[in-house]
């Protein structure tokens, strides 16, 4: 592990720990997004990336929030529910590594975390999904709008021209003031969860940063195996070949060197 960063170092270590919550717990998680990417294009961290995403369906995901919101184990949350972030997914913090990010239109303190998403159902009836997932995109576009100022990273490099447009506009008629963040994200976890994922032909990590492109049908995040990952293992989602196109289509292929740092994130010092 001599290559890894303070920062890479911290989210393994959280990683370990988390995993092994849920193995005693009997929950299932897998690695999602650059995670599961690094498993297998580096057998570990992308070497610019610092963060690591797991998931959980619905069922778990709020299982797993209990019981490290109860404080079973020694491991801090953000949640949006307590108020002390402003991000729906959950984040899993080490407190200890404190990190500064240029992302927002304010640079923001924060520490070295893991976000868990949550996996959850769409629609089996065609007419119903389309409806669902137009309801899905104008909750997280009210939210982001009622979060210009603490919750949108404005110098991410993938946002498209339309997003852009979008959040000017929110700049101009001062939408953060307008929007209630929290109604805004209660009413998001309301219809995100309508849809029970056992019962769902297709399911989706929608609050993850591809939207629907990241619904895929149900048996892709079902079966899962297990990666090497740095010094230890993880489990992740088994027809990685699949899932990693429609994410990255040619996905071991190194993005552009201005491309690589998403987050835009150091350490504080």
């Amino acid at each position: 592990m001599g290559k890894l960063n303070e920062i890479q170092r911290a989210e393994l270590d959280l990683a370990k720990k988390l995993k092994m919550i849920c193995q005693k717990e009997g929950l299932k998680y897998f690695l999602l997004g650059g995670a599961m990417l690094g498993a297998v294009r580096h057998k570990g961290f992308i070497p610019w990336d610092d963060d690591m995403d797991f998931g959980l369906l619905r069922q778990d995901y709020e299982k797993l929030y209990k019981i490290l919101n109860h404080n079973k184990y020694d491991l801090k949350i953000l949640s949006y529910k307590e108020r002390n972030t402003h991000d729906y997914p959950f984040k899993v913090i080490d407190p200890s590594v404190k990190l500064v990010s240029e992302n927002y239109k304010h640079p923001s303190e924060n520490y070295a975390w893991i976000d868990v998403f949550p996996i959850d159902g769409m629609p089996n009836n065609k007419i119903l999904m389309r409806i669902h997932k137009a309801i899905l995109l104008k909750d997280r576009a009210l939210l982001k709008l009622a979060q210009l100022n603490t919750g949108v990273a404005i110098n991410n490099p993938n946002r498209s021209n339309f997003e852009k447009i979008i959040i000017q506009l929110g700049n101009v008629f001062h939408s953060d003031k307008i929007l209630n963040e929290k109604k805004r994200m209660d009413l998001l976890d309301k219809h995100l969860t309508k849809y029970p994922p056992l019962k769902s032909n297709y399911l989706v990590n929608f609050m993850g940063a591809y939207k629907f492109k990241e619904m895929f049908d149900a048996n892709i995040y079902l079966k899962q195996k297990k990666y090497i990952f740095e010094d230890d293992y993880f489990y992740g989602i088994s027809d990685y070949d699949y899932y990693l196109k429609q994410l990255y289509n040619n996905y071991m292929k190194l993005p552009k060197i201005e491309d690589r740092d998403k987050h835009k994130v150091t350490l504080k010092k």
